[in-house]
């Protein structure tokens, strides 16, 4: 139970950090778009004339970093219910399948939409990162979360079928 509780700690402090990184990170885009500088070193490449590209490409990296803040949230809740000893509940297997489709689908857009605006758009923070570097986590990571629901799902099944037969027991005694 101590290292359900020190796994809350940590994920909790996941979730705000990554709430507020977005926040700053969002204002700083907002800013960006409207020609106000920083003062922070940064080399936007962009090929095309109109902004459409890189405004459906900024609104893409928003929403995907929003869902997977919100898959950090749904994970939060889990842990949370944990605690309680809640284990078996809809709610949980729920957040499980969710969590997994917010990352398979993430990655198989990403796997998608990358390429594309990789040869419009090249975006550099400090010395030469890339910053469109999506790796396989994010399939792994969704693949895990789909199997873990529906191995929450079985367990609540056979949980259920277990209660049953113990009534029908104890009505047979």
């Amino acid at each position: 139970m101590k290292s359900l509780r020190i796994l809350d700690l940590i994920i909790t402090i996941l979730f705000f950090s990554m709430l507020g990184i977005g926040i700053i990170t969002f204002g700083a885009f907002t800013l960006f778009l409207f020609g106000i500088d920083l003062g922070i070193k940064t080399s936007t490449t962009f090929s095309d004339k109109d902004k459409t590209s890189l405004y459906l490409f900024l609104f893409s990296i928003i929403t995907f970093y929003s869902a997977y803040t919100y898959s950090i949230f749904l994970f939060k809740q889990n842990i949370t219910s944990f605690i309680k000893l809640e284990l078996f509940t809809n709610k949980v297997i729920k957040n499980f399948k969710l969590m997994g489709i917010i990352y398979i689908s993430g990655y198989i857009i990403s796997s998608f939409i990358i390429p594309f605006f990789k040869q419009d758009i090249k975006i550099e923070i400090g010395q030469n990162e890339d910053f469109l570097n999506f790796p396989l986590n994010g399939l792994i990571i969704g693949l895990f979360f789909l199997v873990l629901s529906k191995v929450f799902q079985i367990a609540k099944i056979q949980k259920e079928q277990n209660i049953k037969l113990k009534q029908e027991n104890e009505l047979t005694i």
